[in-house]
C-alpha cells in the first residue's frame, strides 16, 4: 500500500505530467525542419537511433492533444504547434479525393512501408476531429475547408449502404479492401471515433448529413457489443482486441456525450465496466481475449485508455463507477513504462508502447502512448482535486 502512494503521490504525478508534456515540445518527436516541418513521428527506435515514420493519424491526435494542454494552461504555443501540423497535413498528406494518406516513411527498412498508400478511414475520422476542434479556436479558413473535403470523403465514399465504414483505400489500386488478419483492417466498431469527428463536423456547419451519419455509425457499432458489453474486434473469428474495444467505448462517449443520448453513453459504460472485469491482480487488463483465453502482456496505450473510460463514465453526480484502486493499479504500471532515467532529450519523459502479444517488450518511446498517458494521469490528478469531470466531448485523444 505504501508503494501505491508513494508512486501516485501529487507531486510526482505533475512531474510526470510536465516531464511528459516537455518531451511532445522539445524532444523532436514534431519534426522542424524541411518539408517534414510541423510533422508528428509515430515513435524513436532507441536502437537505430531515428524515427519510424512520420503518421497522419497521430498528426491528428496530437492537433487534439494541444487544443488540450491550450484549454488548460492558456498558452498560445500549444496552438501554434497545432497549427504547424495542421498545415503539414494539408499540404503533404491531403490526397485530392479529400483523404489523408496514412504515413511518409522516415526509416526505409520500416515493416509498415506498405501503408505508403493507403487511406484509412479511421485516421480521417481523427484528423478531421482535430480539424474541426483547431477552426473553433482559431478561425483558420484551410481548417474548415479541409475538414469538409474529408468529412465528405467519408460519407460519400467509405461507408456502405448498410452504414458498415469500409477500412483501408489503397491509392493504386482505386478500391477499399478489408481483412480479418488485422482489427485495424476491419469494419467494426472502432469506427465510432469516426462518428466523433462528423459530429465535431455537423457542431460547425450544422449539415445535418454529418450528424446522420454520425448516429448510422453508432447504431451499427453497437452490434458487435456483446450482452456483458464486450466489443468484437475481429467479426469473423470473434476476439476482442483491447485497444479497438476502447476506440469504440469512447467513440459512443463522446457522441453520447454531445447528444445526451443515454444508449450510447450507457454502451460506453457497459464496455467499460467489461474491460475492468477482466483485470487481473496485478492490475493489468487482457490486450488480446479470444474464445475465454486472455493474454495479459500489457500495451500501455490499452491501460492509459481504460483509465480515461473510467473517469468519463461517472454518473450523473460525478462518481465514479468504477473502483478508484483498480483504477490505480492501472496508472502504476503505466508509469513504470515512462522514461524518466534519462538525459537523453529524445526520450526523457515519453512512454513506451509496452508489449507484443508474444510478449516482447518494444522500448520505442511513442507519441500516441504519451498523448493517453498524459491524459489519464490529468484526469486522475483533476479527480483528486476536484472530484469533477473537466472533458468536452472533442478532447479525447
Amino acid at each position: 500500500m505504501g508503494k501505491k502512494k508513494l508512486e501516485l503521490n501529487s507531486k510526482k504525478l505533475r512531474a510526470s505530467i510536465d516531464c511528459a508534456i516537455e518531451w511532445l515540445t522539445n524532444s523532436g518527436i514534431q519534426n522542424s525542419i524541411g518539408n517534414k516541418n510541423g510533422s508528428v513521428n509515430a515513435w524513436y527506435d532507441t536502437k537505430r537511433k531515428r524515427y519510424s515514420f512520420i503518421y497522419s493519424e497521430i498528426n491528428g491526435y496530437f492537433i487534439i492533444m494541444m487544443i488540450f494542454l491550450f484549454k488548460q494552461t492558456k498558452k498560445k504555443k500549444y496552438l501554434d504547434l497545432a497549427l504547424k501540423s495542421a498545415k503539414w497535413l494539408s499540404t503533404y498528406a491531403l490526397h485530392k479525393n479529400g483523404g489523408f494518406k496514412c504515413l511518409f516513411l522516415i526509416d526505409k527498412e520500416s515493416p509498415h512501408a506498405f501503408k505508403q498508400n493507403q487511406i484509412y478511414s479511421f485516421d480521417n475520422g481523427v484528423i478531421l476531429n482535430g480539424f474541426v476542434s483547431l477552426y473553433k479556436i482559431t478561425k483558420k479558413t484551410f481548417l474548415i475547408k479541409n475538414a469538409i473535403k474529408c468529412g465528405n470523403w467519408l460519407t460519400n465514399y467509405c461507408i456502405d449502404k448498410n452504414f458498415y465504414v469500409k477500412p483501408v483505400y489503397e491509392i493504386s489500386e482505386n478500391k477499399f479492401f478489408e481483412s480479418d488478419k488485422e482489427w485495424s483492417l476491419t469494419s467494426s466498431s472502432y469506427h465510432t471515433k469516426i462518428a466523433t469527428g462528423l459530429i465535431n463536423l455537423y457542431s460547425v456547419t450544422k449539415n445535418k448529413k454529418y450528424l446522420n451519419y454520425a448516429k448510422k455509425i453508432c447504431e451499427r457499432s453497437l452490434q458487435f457489443q456483446t450482452s456483458k458489453g464486450r466489443f468484437i474486434s475481429f467479426p469473423f473469428r470473434g476476439g476482442t482486441n483491447a485497444h479497438p474495444h476502447c476506440y469504440s467505448a469512447e467513440g459512443l462517449w463522446s457522441v453520447g456525450n454531445f447528444l445526451n443520448d443515454k444508449k450510447y453513453l450507457n454502451s460506453s459504460y457497459k464496455a467499460t465496466k467489461w474491460i475492468y472485469s477482466q483485470q487481473n491482480k496485478d492490475g493489468k487488463i487482457p490486450r488480446l481475449y479470444f474464445n475465454e483465453k486472455k493474454i495479459y502482456h500489457e500495451r500501455i496505450d490499452a491501460l492509459a485508455q481504460a483509465v480515461r473510460l473510467a473517469f468519463l463514465n461517472t454518473n450523473v453526480n460525478n462518481k465514479l463507477r468504477i473502483n478508484i484502486s483498480k483504477i490505480e493499479k492501472l496508472l502504476i504500471l503505466v508509469l513504470k513504462n515512462q522514461n524518466l532515467k534519462t538525459n537523453n532529450l529524445k526520450v526523457k519523459g515519453s512512454f513506451y508502447w509496452g508489449k507484443t502479444s508474444y510478449g516482447k517488450l518494444l522500448k520505442h518511446p511513442n507519441s500516441w502512448v504519451t498523448f493517453f498517458s498524459i491524459q489519464a494521469l490529468m484526469m486522475y490528478e483533476n479527480y483528486n482535486k476536484t472530484k469533477k469531470k473537466f472533458f468536452d466531448s472533442f478532447d479525447l485523444v
